[in-house]
């Protein structure tokens, strides 16, 4: 597992052990962030949420969502997990990527998150397969104040896993990446 671009392009991460952990593969990331590069034609003001504001990695178990979007140009980013050891695991590449400055680690659950501070500009969400938890993140974590209608959504799910149900969220892309489907959406609030 490596960042696949920008300023720390080519560094390893430590994957997160632990046979619950599904961490996105490189070229997954590769081609996911090639999309999120020109986020800014789903904003009437040029707005590129990976360029600006705050980036939420929920369920992150590496950090690998939230550490890819920092070496290419997000101003700081904030880590979910309940899994001590990916804990560990994203203070530790945290660490090797000498971006603590810039990052926040937090052992939260995001279908309870904490009370946001601000709201994020690009919340990456991927969760568990099969357990149907992207709805109830999105939900609470707009109920916590981390979702605004400002907010990119990328969410990780199973191919034959549902869409998240939510009201008023707007799919932008939805692509399949063999066992992984990736949709991008937004609230209209």
């Amino acid at each position: 597992m490596r960042i696949v671009g920008g300023s720390h392009r080519g560094r390893n991460l430590t994957p997160p052990t632990g046979r619950d952990i599904r961490p996105t593969l490189d070229r997954v990331r590769e081609a996911l962030f090639s999309i999120l590069s020109h986020a800014s034609r789903w904003y009437e003001d040029e707005h590129n949420p990976l360029y600006d504001g705050l980036v939420l990695d929920a369920y992150a178990g590496s950090g690998a969502l939230g550490l890819e979007a920092i070496s290419r140009g997000a101003q700081k980013a904030v880590f979910f997990d309940t899994d001590r050891g990916a804990l560990a695991t994203i203070e530790q590449n945290i660490a090797s990527l000498k971006l603590g400055d810039q990052t926040r680690v937090l052992r939260a659950d995001a279908t309870k998150p904490p009370r946001a501070t601000e709201p994020a500009s690009m919340v990456f969400l991927d969760p568990p397969y099969q357990k149907e938890l992207l709805g109830p993140s999105i939900t609470a974590l707009t109920q916590a104040g981390w979702i605004n209608a400002e907010t990119l959504i990328i969410a990780e799910r199973d191919p034959r896993d549902p869409q998240p149900e939510v009201d008023g969220l707007e799919f932008l892309d939805s692509r399949k990446y063999g066992k992984c489907q990736i949709d991008i959406c937004r609230l209209n609030l």
